[in-house]
């Protein structure tokens, strides 16, 4: 849904589809731009940026998304509205601007952001005041974080918590939960110190959303339909889960898709998301347009969400600073490194992606939604085309810097599940800045590449990279740095990172992968040969002898203890398959499988002693014996052991 599964995908890899579509145009009203003087802040002229956006979509559709609708805003007015490709592939409906709906996922955000500045300019709400005391006393007791938490760290992104990667999305109507419930549920682990940095939180958005719904009494999807979207005239908009407010909206809906391995797509799910305020609003381009429009009033003017103009320049002015040099979050608007001032956000959810920005100072904005999954060609290339600065005029200031040596190193984003058994899935793609000439580095997510130019002291702007994740997600890079060595990276925008932490350094990390292959290997060889030894003995035993009845139990259980780490080793694959295979997973899914660790982990034990019993009874244990019993005990301890410390052994949910 967000971009917190935008970045997993892409360190494991994303798939470029090649399916060949013709681009299929559906014309609304705008502005004749033939005739529209002036230039897009990356400076196309008006006259030709209908040709520009067209020609850009279309190398796209087909390719990475059956669909996508574009608007494009200038001045208060709609200049732009296309649709391009299918909305639904199979009957062949084209993606019409005013009508065809789609999941607005993480964009849903900024909305939830906008309700907060509202109770902000009536004085309900104090942006610097402990949200505790806007929510129910028993309700605040439940949360029992023992740091104090504003809403500006929450808008921040800044409020301490890790990640969270249960229950985000599920996709049945029946699986949805209260928001109440659904924050009481899915509490992620503050393990940070709040405001210190910003590490994306779908939840801190929930909470902030529960903050506005307690204040103004009315569920925030019902808040925002009367102060948001009534206001705008948005009529095909819902921010309800189900659409329950504005069910024909439903009707238009568009099929979401997935990339398939052949280069084409797969039907996806609808998502259906109980964090409501992180996330589930449904709407038709046009409609979202009309937001754009509203957060980009002329000088002076009032937007007609606010009753004073100065309330959306806070809004969107810079509110995550630690360093004091980086513009990061605006009021969870995210900043972007634009020609001119840029902000917006993106998202996406099971089978839809989703890019929102606007330039202020220009009255310019664009919206583009597709129906893909974790499509970012078409989403941050065209803002890029339409919004983006010319990376060749950065340039290195006459001042000595730093050497670009001394922030050489692996980096994990501070957005990352912290507590929980996905603990380890943000150190399988770690983030690796290298040196490349002097006052230059690169950051590379595996086959992924930025390449950064030092503008000042340990402050890094990006030059190039090979995909637009960095110029969007990454585009300054700056470097926090206490004696000599790097503290964090600071970005903004829920995406700072690290140096990896204490017991997860790289020696740990090359030791623990080495035994966790060493326990699989053994562990799924060891109970074969012990088998194929088992029937040969036993045809030994029939023509010769019996072999004494200690050894027998010995080979019995011996075998049990080696099927106790088999057991355990696959019990726990298959949650992280699970998980692997489709980033959208409920609690209620994993948690059986941690809970039968457990009494995986006292059979194992008990089989242990009753097999030393048999160790010791025996008169005539060969070495060999001897070795095997305790390298089995020895792996299934450092197994156990491994499991315990990538908390294999936390409940979720």
């Amino acid at each position: 849904m967000m971009k917190n599964r935008f970045i997993a995908k892409v360190l494991i890899g994303m798939c470029i589809m090649t399916m060949s579509l013709s681009v299929l145009v559906k014309p609304a009203y705008a502005t004749d731009t033939n005739t529209l003087a002036g230039e897009t802040p990356s400076g196309i002229p008006f006259s030709k940026m209908e040709e520009e956006i067209d020609n850009y979509v279309a190398a796209y559709i087909g390719k990475t998304t059956p669909g996508a609708a574009v608007a494009v805003v200038k001045d208060g007015k709609i200049i732009h509205l296309k649709g391009y490709g299918y909305a639904d592939l199979e009957n062949e409906v084209p993606v019409d601007p005013q009508n065809t709906v789609f999941e607005w996922a993480s964009t849903s955000k900024l909305f939830t952001w906008t309700s907060v500045m509202q109770l902000v300019e009536e004085g309900k709400l104090d942006l610097d005041k402990d949200i505790t005391a806007y929510l129910p006393r028993e309700f605040a007791e439940k949360l029992s974080y023992s740091q104090t938490i504003t809403m500006r760290d929450l808008m921040n992104h800044a409020a301490g918590f890790g990640d969270y990667a249960f229950n985000i999305i599920v996709f049945s109507p029946d699986q949805l939960v209260s928001l109440e419930e659904a924050i009481l549920r899915d509490k992620p682990e503050q393990y940070y110190e709040v405001g210190t940095a910003s590490a994306y939180s779908n939840y801190a958005t929930s909470l902030a959303g529960y903050v506005v719904q307690t204040i103004s009494g009315q569920p925030i999807e019902d808040y925002e339909r009367e102060e948001i979207f009534n206001l705008l005239s948005m009529e095909n908009t819902s921010a309800h889960p189900t659409a329950e407010d504005n069910k024909r909206i439903l009707n238009n809906k568009a099929q979401g898709y997935l990339p398939d391995q052949q280069g084409g797509f797969l039907p996806g799910n609808w998502s259906y998301v109980s964090h409501l305020p992180a996330g589930s609003i449904n709407g038709t381009v046009e409609d979202f347009a009309k937001f754009a429009m509203a957060l980009t009033p002329g000088e002076g003017q009032r937007s007609p969400l606010f009753q004073h103009p100065e309330t959306v320049e806070i809004l969107l002015s810079p509110s995550y600073d630690p360093s004091g040099a980086m513009k990061g979050t605006a009021h969870g608007f995210f900043q972007y490194e634009g020609a001119t001032p840029t902000f917006g956000h993106g998202g996406n959810t099971a089978a839809f992606s989703t890019q929102f920005a606007i330039v202020p100072e220009e009255r310019f904005g664009i919206v583009i939604l597709t129906n893909a999954y974790l499509e970012m060609d078409i989403l941050f290339g065209l803002q890029d085309l339409l919004l983006g600065r010319d990376l060749t005029d950065i340039k290195v200031p006459d001042e000595a810097l730093p050497s670009s040596n001394q922030v050489v190193g692996k980096y994990v984003p501070m957005e990352r599940q912290v507590g929980n058994f996905l603990d380890f899935a943000k150190y399988l793609g770690l983030y690796e800045v290298k040196p490349a000439g002097e006052n230059k580095i690169t950051m590379n997510i595996g086959a992924y590449r930025g390449t950064y130019l030092q503008t000042g002291p340990y402050y890094y702007e990006v030059i190039d990279d090979n995909i637009p994740l960095f110029r969007n997600i990454y585009p300054v890079l700056k470097f926090d740095v206490e004696n000599d060595v790097v503290t964090q990276i600071v970005v903004g925008n829920g995406m700072d990172l690290s140096p990896l932490p204490q017991g997860r350094t790289m020696p740990f990390l090359i030791g623990s992968f080495s035994l966790l292959l060493i326990n699989v290997l053994f562990f799924f060889i060891t109970p074969l040969v012990l088998l194929i030894a088992a029937v040969r003995r036993r045809k030994t035993t029939m023509e010769h002898a019996s072999m004494e009845p200690e050894k027998k139990r010995f080979y019995i259980y011996q075998l049990v203890l080696a099927l106790f780490g088999t057991v355990i080793i696959i019990n726990n694959l298959i949650p992280v398959a699970k998980i692997m295979t489709s980033s959208f997973r409920t609690a209620a899914e994993m948690k059986p499988f941690i809970l039968l660790n457990y009494p995986l982990l006292i059979g194992m034990i008990v089989a242990a002693i009753f097999n030393a019993k048999i160790v010791k009874q025996m008169d005539a244990a060969t070495k060999k014996e001897k070795a095997l019993y305790f390298s089995t005990l020895l792996l299934l301890m450092s197994l156990a052991s491994l499991l315990w410390h990538w908390n294999f052994f936390a409940l979720v949910g």
